[in-house]
């Protein structure tokens, strides 16, 4: 079930990196050396996938680990770049109760940075926590994101899973 559940996290990641009417043949997207400088010190286990985005696995005290995304592909609003870090806490061939969708959201409203959202992948719906970041983040505060983002989605894997899945 673990291997199911991964592969669909890779895939909801090109997914998210490459639009839907890509041809074949184009380039594929680099790898950003700012997340990749940003990484070279830190702490945590990655690696750059096929994509160009930093996979990352954190694992935590109590045995139990999260997998995590940094996009490379970044977004402009106004001024600023941002880039994404999420994360998958569970997915749902039948969708979301009410009682779930309330959770994540009161959780949104309680967290310092980031969110829940639900991305369709397939008959699939992943529920992921994302938060933005500025694309030129010093080392710290990437890792202090990473550390959030990966934190908070594992926490609600556990609760609402109670399993060790993504």
């Amino acid at each position: 079930m673990k291997s199911i559940l991964y592969a669909s996290v890779l895939a909801v990641s090109a997914m998210l990196v490459f639009p839907a009417n890509a041809q074949v043949g184009e380039d594929v997207v680099r790898s950003d050396d700012r997340v990749e400088a940003a990484l070279e010190n830190s702490e945590f286990a990655w690696e750059i996938d096929a994509d160009g985005d930093f996979r990352l696995l954190l694992e935590f005290d109590d045995d139990r680990s999260q997998v995590l995304f940094v996009n490379s592909h970044t977004n402009q609003l106004g001024d600023m770049e941002v880039r994404e870090v999420w994360a998958v806490a569970t997915a749902s061939e039948v969708g979301f109760n009410a009682e779930t969708m309330e959770q994540l959201l009161r959780q949104s409203a309680k967290v310092k940075l980031g969110g829940w959202s639900i991305q369709e992948m397939g008959d699939q719906q992943l529920a992921i926590f994302r938060a933005q970041v500025s694309a030129n983040a010093a080392a710290d505060a990437l890792n202090t994101t990473i550390i959030a983002v990966a934190t908070t989605a594992d926490e609600m894997e556990k609760e609402l899973l109670g399993t060790d899945e993504f």
